[in-house]
């Protein structure tokens, strides 16, 4: 990842996708980090400038922003020296995709949490206060999107225009945004009959997307009330409003990197699908309908195999799809009781391992994975866990065909149950980690971090650097030593870096054979804040933040 770092403000590259809302992280600062606890808009536009403000505590000397997507910051002078409030100037580019990312705000005494935030091709509503009846319902014109606060027992009402026979979608994002609102959509006429109810959609649970036709011209209402009944700051809500498609999945979820290939959206409406060239880590598509304003919006895995995919019918062992390893499975389950079967060549002491993704990708099934080898017998199956979107490994005992079985775990059935299988042979390497994912220090000092090697039949020394916007950071005690597990890599801020920059890295280790490996973070608080909101996205895994403090 490129990172420029322009005065106090760090811009971060394209696709890299932080979606998370981490909350209480130990080890950030000095103790007065920024404590961030709303941010308004949910949203910035392509294209456009918006001011985001932050309310929270210790902001008095924020600093800099940093952004998961591409951007440029300015600061807004006279809310720098408010202890309780931040404000910044947001400029997207126009050609970033629609997309749930992120920033970070730092200050110069830490570094804060980071707060989930939307890139949105639809203009920005504030909600107002009072709209809890159908009378005090607050009119939006659509094509919009408002940002609002649950208020626990309240409901929230809100008035549009429908034309005979048009329809109009709508969409409720809050869990994705890191909030603990619970959505459920009730659309009513203005005689205050209700006309449809609609509560979590595949995928996106427990936020919702829905698509209704209007069967005649006049003012209608759509009523939102939060199931958990919570309230407060973290109970908040952005409601889109508009002609765009409701996408309710992508075949294949992902693709080799800087390879053009067709994606099929998963949709009621008429789209063609997009065909393009991943880049980086992670992708986002956008799918829009014809001459109509607010796009959908679905997350591509992007690695380095070969796409390759069921060939129906593959229920059976005898009928199992061939695939070369390494290689990305792509499939989905159409079909109640469905089994996905694929035959891979192993030689005996071959070890492959099966990792897949759905959840992560937004696809709503429970993968259930199973090696069998060539005399018939079960080689491995994986536990059932809730943080995992199943994952096996095995070891061939003889040579030959050994199978791997797919199915769903509840036994579920639809086009939108897709999902994508990395299998590869284990190889000679090694794995890294590191225990946290930012840092502070003062200019000219270094920061320790502690990098843990996992060795899998390699047992020679690793040579460490830091990637990405690092180029200015100086490392010492950058090599774990031949048979040792650990080092502890020392990175020096420049003597020049002014109080509350930040810097974007990543910690790249290289073997003698060649292996390459990226460090990825362990912190158990972090990843269990995810595990109760959204799959933590494997590429964040990898990104680590330094900060320059007084």
């Amino acid at each position: 990842m490129e990172v420029t770092l322009i005065g106090r403000f760090s811009i971060g590259a394209a696709g890299r996708l932080l979606l998370f809302f981490a909350l209480g992280q130990a080890g950030l600062a000095l103790g007065q980090a920024p404590s961030v606890e709303t941010v308004r808009p949910l949203a910035v536009q392509p294209g456009q400038t918006t001011r985001l403000v932050f309310t929270g505590k210790n902001l008095t000397k924020a600093a800099s922003l940093w952004t998961s997507f591409p951007s440029s910051v300015v600061p807004v002078a006279f809310d720098l020296a408010k202890g309780n409030r931040a404000a910044f100037d947001l400029t997207v580019p126009l050609d970033v995709s629609v997309q749930i990312g992120a920033v970070r705000l730092a200050s110069t005494k830490g570094i804060g949490s980071f707060r989930l935030l939307m890139v949105d091709d639809l203009p920005n509503l504030a909600e107002v206060s009072g709209n809890v009846s159908l009378k005090r319902a607050q009119f939006v014109a659509g094509p919009v999107a408002v940002d609002g606060t649950g208020n626990g027992t309240q409901l929230d009402w809100f008035e549009f225009e429908a034309n005979k026979n048009e329809s109009i979608s709508f969409e409720v994002i809050a869990n994705r945004l890191g909030s603990n609102f619970d959505p459920a959509a009730k659309l009513y006429d203005e005689s205050g009959r209700l006309l449809a109810s609609f509560g979590d959609s595949p995928g996106i649970a427990p936020d919702l997307q829905f698509r209704h036709r209007f069967d005649k011209s006049g003012r209608f209402f759509v009523r939102l009330r939060d199931m958990a009944y919570a309230g407060g700051r973290g109970s908040f809500f952005r409601l889109r409003i508009g002609d765009f498609p409701i996408v309710s999945g992508v075949f294949p979820q992902g693709n080799k990197r800087g390879v053009v290939n067709p994606f099929y959206p998963i949709s009621e409406q008429s789209l063609p699908p997009a065909l393009v060239a991943p880049e980086g880590d992670g992708y986002w598509l956008n799918f829009k309908l014809q001459n109509a304003v607010g796009s959908a919006y679905r997350r591509l895995a992007v690695s380095g195999e070969s796409n390759a995919y069921e060939t129906e019918p593959n229920d059976q062992q005898n009928k199992a799809t061939a695939v070369t390893l390494p290689v990305a499975i792509n499939g989905r389950f159409e079909r109640t009781n469905d089994r996905d079967w694929y035959a891979i060549e192993l030689t005996k002491g071959d070890r492959v391992r099966f990792i897949g993704a759905t959840r992560s990708l937004g696809s709503p099934c429970d993968l259930m994975l199973r090696v069998i080898d060539t005399a018939g017998n079960t080689l491995a199956e994986p536990e059932i866990t809730g943080d995992s979107d199943g994952e096996v490994s095995a070891e061939a005992k003889a040579d030959g065909v050994h199978y791997l079985e797919v199915r769903e775990l509840a036994e579920q059935a639809g086009k939108h149950l897709v999902y994508r299988i990395t299998a590869e042979r284990v190889q000679s390497g090694f794995t890294l980690t590191v225990a946290e994912h930012a840092f502070t220090a003062k200019a000219g000092q270094p920061v320790s971090i502690k990098v843990i090697a996992n060795r899998t039949k390699y047992n020679g020394p690793i040579r460490l650097q830091a990637t990405g916007g690092a180029n200015v950071l100086k490392l010492e005690d950058g090599v774990i030593a031949k048979g040792k597990k650990e080092t502890t890599l020392k990175i020096t801020l420049p003597a020049d870096a002014k109080p509350g920059t930040l810097f974007a890295f990543s910690i790249r280790g290289t073997g003698e054979n060649g292996i390459k490996a990226l460090a990825t973070q362990t912190n158990e608080s972090l990843l269990k804040q995810f595990r109760l909101m959204t799959p933590f996205p494997p590429w964040l895994k990898t990104q680590l933040h330094a900060i320059a403090v007084e």
